[in-house]
């Protein structure tokens, strides 16, 4: 059973294709990662340790340091010098199906599966983004993401993958159509909302006899100028997350055929 989210009355979406069912909600969802992302700048005296104190270590007790990797290519075409910095820390929950990212260009907040609804999910989002907020004190957004990781597992061992997926390779009809490995990455603009989407997809390595697990990976966003200084700010950052959700939403919708969706309905 699928239930609608937007109806037919809703003009933003009137214009789309009949198979397209935004925020529809699904019994077996595949969703296996839920990520939001705020791209962001902060001021030079926000330190290391002001970026691992915005959340209690107590709750997200195993912190890893992210370190951002420069490399200079030498004047021998064989040499290179690669130098690293730390630019903040990555933090995993205690039963590690959370993970908070909290760097001096930005901020994400990931859930595993099982995932439960958006209002749940980005309101911890939300709640954490606040944090950073407060104790790294960003000035202005960048960039914001909404990214979600779908794993649809198929009950055969060998399939056609436009069965199941609208947007696929074509591999051409001179070479053999049985392909050892798949991977396949696009970005779309939609203009429409003002946003852009970059599609991914896999196939992973079997994990049980007669299945085949597809990866949908879908990364909505948005580069943006926002300056971080009061409540206006903070309502427009929500906002357009609210729309990013509705763009993965729709692109997954497009990229899915029936057959998926009898899968995971």
């Amino acid at each position: 059973m699928v239930q609608l989210t937007y109806g037919s009355e809703n003009q933003a979406w009137a214009d789309l294709p009949p198979m397209v069912h935004p925020g529809a909600h699904y019994r077996y969802a595949p969703i296996t990662q839920a990520i939001i992302e705020i791209k962001c700048a902060v001021p030079p005296e926000t330190d290391l340790e002001t970026l691992r104190s915005i959340i209690d270590s107590g709750e997200f007790p195993n912190a890893e340091k992210v370190t951002e990797m420069h490399v200079e290519l030498g004047s021998d075409e064989n040499s290179s010098d690669v130098t690293g910095r730390q630019i903040g820390f990555l933090m995993r929950s205690r039963d590690e199906s959370e993970v908070i990212s909290s760097r001096i260009n930005g901020f994400s907040y990931t859930a595993f599966a099982p995932y439960s609804d958006w209002e749940q999910f980005s309101g911890k989002a939300w709640g954490f983004w606040e944090a950073y907020r407060r104790i790294a004190k960003p000035v202005r957004a960048t960039r914001l993401g909404v990214r979600f990781v779908n794993q649809i597992d198929i009950p055969k061992s060998h399939i056609e993958i436009k069965d199941y997926m609208r947007t696929a390779v074509d591999v051409s009809p001179y070479l053999p159509q049985l392909v050892a490995g798949y991977f396949m990455q696009i970005t779309v603009p939609l203009e429409k909302f003002g946003s852009a989407t970059t599609i991914t997809s896999t196939v992973l390595p079997p994990s049980a006899d007669n299945q085949t697990s597809l990866i949908l990976d879908i990364d909505a966003f948005q580069f943006v100028d926002i300056e971080i200084t009061d409540s206006v700010a903070a309502d427009e950052i929500r906002s357009r997350l609210n729309t990013l959700r509705d763009v993965k939403n729709y692109t997954f919708e497009a990229c899915i055929t029936d057959a998926t969706r009898g899968l995971i309905s």
